[in-house]
């Protein structure tokens, strides 16, 4: 097994807080937004609030007793790991993030609870091009790799297992697999599919190509699955959303070009929570719109700028399994994170 090369920064911290049991939960990472950030605006009652977002490996400090900041000081100060460009996000359900970083070309692993952000460039003598994708299969990280066309899968501990699809795939983006199974399903870009490889890292099965038609792409680019078998693809190049069940056979389709609410002009991140809804990214509009499972506008929020709550290209979506909602905002080089208020 090859050992990935990076930085890390707060090694030393993660074993002192693993030792003497002091990690926090991730509740208290971000400071309080006072006032609030939520949408729709009043009197509408609230749906979804804005948390926080983390830009560098300094975020990480937030909610940190005055001996932990002290302990860090003692310990040397570094510069800090930065975000460049963010284009996808996938969280653990011990709440590790792995993030995408296609301009930075590198992946960053965040661990929420005990604080700690290490920078994935590469392993041995390679180096990562534009990864663009990521997935937690259990412990295992996968990640797409377009200027590579390839899949790469490490292990928690940093080390490159293996890497498949280049003799299939020409530019991979998006990346997921079904809850509980081993097969993973890659967005190409390039050729206008989806591609399900299984555990060997054989292509078992494609669909889609050119065109406009029900089940034809046009320069996808995301995609989600949900525990009830549903994929979304982010058919960005038409404009709308088509959802599919897990053998390819096409399900329906929303969206269309336009500049009304329901419309997209870029379409890219998309997911599901545990309400069935589909939230999607759209990079130009720079808002994320939230649909009902027949396809059917619910609320927008987001708007253009760099402000709290705004976005700059944002890219790709995930929402974890506290229902907390991750936008990778690309442009601004951070991550924001909502929560759902009515389930919450």
């Amino acid at each position: 097994m090859r050992k990935l090369r990076g930085t890390s920064l707060g090694a030393v911290l993660l074993i002192g807080l693993s030792a003497g049991g002091c990690a926090r939960p991730q509740g208290v990472l971000f400071p309080v937004i006072d006032p609030p950030r939520i949408w729709p605006e009043p009197p509408d009652p609230p749906a979804i609030r804005l948390l926080g977002t983390l830009s560098d490996s300094g975020d990480l400090q937030a909610g940190q007793s005055g001996a932990e900041v002290f302990q860090a000081a003692l310990r040397g100060s570094r510069p800090p790991i930065r975000l460049v460009g963010p284009q996808a996000i996938a969280v653990r359900e011990d709440d590790v993030l792995a993030v995408a970083d296609g301009q930075g070309g590198a992946v960053h692993l965040i661990d929420l609870v005990h604080r700690t952000h290490t920078m994935v460039t590469g392993w041995g003598d390679e180096r990562l091009g534009v990864p663009l994708g990521v997935t937690w299969v259990g412990n295992r990280l996968f990640v797409t790799d377009a200027r590579r066309h390839e899949v790469i899968e490490a292990n928690d501990r940093g080390e490159v297992l293996r890497q498949f699809g280049s003799d299939v795939l020409t530019r991979p983006v998006g990346i997921a697999c079904l809850p509980g199974g081993d097969d993973l399903y890659v967005v190409d870009g390039g050729a206008h599919c989806v591609v399900r490889f299984d555990r060997t890292g054989r292509e078992v099965g494609r669909w889609g190509k050119p065109g406009s038609g029900p089940g034809e792409l046009n320069f996808p680019t995301h995609l989600a699955v949900d525990g009830t078998g549903r994929i979304a693809v982010a058919d960005s190049g038409n404009f709308r959303v088509q959802l599919f069940d897990t053998d390819g056979n096409y399900v329906s389709s929303f969206g269309s070009k336009g500049d009304a609410a329901g419309n997209f002009a870029l379409p890219k991140g998309v997911g599901f929570d545990r309400a069935g809804h589909v939230y999607v990214v759209d990079a130009q509009f720079e808002n994320v719109q939230i649909f009902d499972a027949q396809g059917r506008l619910l609320l927008a929020f987001g708007e253009e700028g760099n402000g709290l709550g705004q976005f700059s290209l944002p890219a790709g979506l995930t929402i974890d399994h506290h229902n907390r909602i991750w936008v990778a905002d690309s442009g601004n080089r951070r991550l924001q994170v909502f929560a759902y208020v009515r389930d919450s």
